[in-house]
């Protein structure tokens, strides 16, 4: 059975994506899942984080169900997400012998004070033996992952780490993220650039540093760090597909109305008015 639950946040809606979009994360805040091996795309096989080359979205994981005041059970199975699918971004899973199976959908749409988010999570068990280790019927255990872990998450830890953020006067959230050789990442900058409305994208190598500046989803200023030497235009893209090793390019949304009006606060404040009053 499928439980259903709609919740408003005072985040934006590109943060709430963000931490959607982390497999980790996700896996995290949901309370009953730890990922222990991810599958490889170059040797398809399932690997521990440290030996990963190209990371896919499958993974070997450890379901644990009860809490430290009851007897635990856990059961080893997979994971795979995320994926985009109709507008959600969906995640599913299910044990090793088929026998307990869930699938969630996140729904992620804009808002006058941040977002709104709506969770779809089904559960089901293939046999009522589950129900009596788990304690819970598959419509209870997924109500219970809603509202006694991914909601306290959004609202006391999400909330409240964008608070900070925000207080500190930074206003950029993290869109997208692509990590691997930095010759195959440079390809993927146009995607990267695709995901940002107004912002910008940083790519940082082990010996080199770069930034695109983004405006209605279009590069405009761009620069690039190598030791010394400092690359601009056009010629930046054309130097990092020469570039060998690992790299990270993080594409980063800019809350332009924030920005413009903590600014135009402080300079308020500073200026000074000459003359008679």
């Amino acid at each position: 059975m499928l439980e259903t639950y709609e919740i408003e946040l005072r985040i934006p809606r590109s943060v709430v994506r963000s931490g959607l979009m982390d497999p980790f994360l996700f896996s995290g805040v949901m309370g009953h899942v730890n990922i222990l091996q991810i599958l490889d795309k170059k040797s398809a096989e399932y690997v521990a984080p440290g030996k990963l080359s190209e990371p896919g979205n499958d993974y070997r994981v450890l379901y644990v169900f009860g809490t430290p005041d009851t007897k635990l059970h856990t059961v080893l199975g997979y994971m795979k997400g995320p994926e985009l699918e109709g507008g959600s971004i969906f995640y599913s899973g299910k044990s090793d012998d088929n026998k307990f199976e869930w699938k969630a959908h996140f729904y992620v749409e804009e808002s006058a004070n941040g977002s709104k988010l709506r969770i779809g999570l089904e559960v089901s068990y293939r046999t009522s033996a589950l129900d009596k280790l788990i304690g819970k019927s598959p419509f209870e255990l997924a109500q219970h992952i809603i509202q006694d872990h991914i909601i306290p998450y959004l609202r006391l830890y999400l909330s409240k780490e964008q608070q900070m953020v925000q207080e500190q006067g930074i206003f950029a959230n993290e869109v997208m993220r692509i990590e691997g050789d930095i010759a195959e990442v440079a390809t993927k900058i146009r995607q990267l650039i695709e995901s940002v409305n107004s912002g910008f994208i940083v790519i940082k190598g082990k010996n080199i540093r770069a930034s695109i500046q983004v405006l209605n989803k279009r590069p405009s200023l761009m620069k690039m760090i190598r030791g010394n030497q400092i690359i601009t235009g056009n010629d930046v893209l054309a130097n990092l597909i020469l570039e060998s090793g690992n790299a990270v390019a993080v594409a980063y949304e800019i809350d332009l109305e924030r920005v413009l009006d903590t600014t135009s606060e402080q300079i308020s404040k500073a200026i000074e008015m000459h003359g008679k009053e």
